[in-house]
């Protein structure tokens, strides 16, 4: 099926953080599953740590200022970016947080752990992040030791990270926390490490099975064994809802869950999947995505050229309630109505504004002043590769822009006020 310049630009803004008109243009070129295997590619930037991690004098504030500026250069010029939206996605997922955590190293092994495997084998994914530095730490992993067994992962393993509220029992989440006794960290907290003296040996019942159940036998069961469906269905859901839109029917779930569960757990399977479906392109797809902060900010990067480190970015994303690494807690960021608010409005105003002036002071911002008004307003869009603006925003930017040029008494500048009013419409938030 051949794509639309719409649904190019769609997909650009879903699988990735957008794209520039010509990007547009050369994915449009494409039928659907071509275009869909392009994005898919997962040949990214190499994983090196973040520069402020060779000087060891550096106070966490600086690690943290100097990861956050790092990640989101990568979001805005690598050349794979479904691989970074991916890893934003696991990083809301299977969640932890730098306050808690208490170490920036910690959080980038982490997350590079979820770039390494983002697209990959999700039975990997969910093993290697139990036993990361930063997910002991933070559902207190660390503590959880024979006798004393801390429920905090075994709760979020099931309720958050893999089946659901409802799809299991209370008794699951007591005989899992026995399970992942002994899952512990080294004696400087830098590794893990498990530790067979503080493992419960005894036997377990979970999901109704008796047996010497350990922490990876129960990933096990939940992937691959009596809890594959429900598993299955709960993970299409999330990854739909985050990619498309909120509440898929029961057809779209469970047709998700059994092209997930054919190739293995295949993530990019799944993904691949989600993007051909026909419901991807729908107006519910289209208009059911609220940009959170670092996507708007991403987009708007690479929409202006203005480079990461030059944007002050960590303040402006925390005050708008979006701090990197830092999740509210383990459900992770909410979605899209979450994001609209006037007091989130008037923080992507100033964001805005702070923007456009960097990009201005780097010689970056375009002139359209020689355009005729229609011109202008399209180049406008085309600058963030927005593809099908709507007539309500389009008329609105063109009787401003001819208004502003007829008056006299117009003292701003309007290439800057014209883009400006771009990132804050509708078709830039709602994307």
């Amino acid at each position: 099926m051949a794509m639309s310049t719409a649904d190019a630009s769609h997909l650009l803004k879903r699988a990735g953080f957008g794209g520039t008109a010509a990007d547009v243009a050369a994915l449009a070129a494409l039928d659907r599953a071509p275009a869909v295997d392009r994005l898919l590619n997962a040949s990214g930037l190499p994983e090196a740590p973040p520069a402020v991690f060779a000087d060891t004098t550096r106070g966490d504030w600086e690690y943290l200022l100097g990861f956050t500026q790092d990640w989101l250069l990568r979001m805005s010029t690598t050349p794979a970016p479904i691989v970074e939206k991916m890893t934003l996605f696991w990083h809301g997922h299977f969640v932890s947080g730098v306050e808690k955590v208490g170490s920036v190293k910690a959080m980038y092994d982490q997350i590079a752990f979820y770039r390494t495997n983002a697209l990959g084998d999700f039975r990997t994914l969910t093993q290697g992040m139990a036993t990361t530095v930063a997910m002991l730490r933070y559902l207190d992993g660390d503590e959880n030791v024979r006798g004393r067994p801390n429920q905090n992962f075994a709760r979020e393993l099931l309720e958050l990270f893999t089946l659901g509220i409802g799809n299991y029992a209370e008794s699951d989440v007591i005989e899992g926390a026995r399970a992942w006794t002994g899952y512990n960290l080294n004696d400087d907290g830098s590794a893990f490490l498990f530790r067979s003296g503080n493992h419960d040996t005894g036997n377990k019942t979970l999901f109704g099975i008796t047996r010497n159940w350990d922490g990876p036998t129960e990933i096990d069961e939940i992937l691959r064994g009596s809890k594959q469906p429900l598993m299955a269905r709960f993970i299409a859901r999330k990854v739909w809802e985050f990619f498309a839109h909120p509440g898929p029917s029961a057809a779209v779930v469970d047709a998700l869950a059994a092209e997930f569960v054919a190739s293995n757990l295949s993530v990019k399977a799944l993904l691949r999947a989600v993007f051909l479906r026909d419901e991807f392109y729908s107006a519910a797809a289209r208009e059911g995505h609220v940009r959170t902060p670092i996507e708007w900010a991403v987009t708007a990067l690479r929409g202006l050229g203005l480079p990461a480190v030059e944007a002050d970015l960590h303040w402006h994303l925390t005050n708008q309630g979006q701090e990197p690494l830092n999740p509210p807690n383990v459900a992770g960021w909410k979605g899209n109505g979450y994001w609209i608010s006037t007091s989130a409005s008037a923080s992507r105003a100033a964001f805005s504004w702070h923007l456009l002036d960097r990009a201005n002071e780097r010689r970056l911002l375009p002139d359209y002043s020689r355009q005729s008004v229609d011109a202008a307003v399209q180049a406008a869009f085309d600058r963030f590769a927005i593809a099908a603006p709507s007539t309500v925003t389009r008329t609105a930017l063109r009787t401003w822009l001819t208004s502003v040029r007829s008056a006299t008494d117009y003292f701003g500048d309007a290439n800057y006020d014209l883009l400006f009013l771009v990132l804050m419409s509708p078709d830039f938030q709602v994307a």
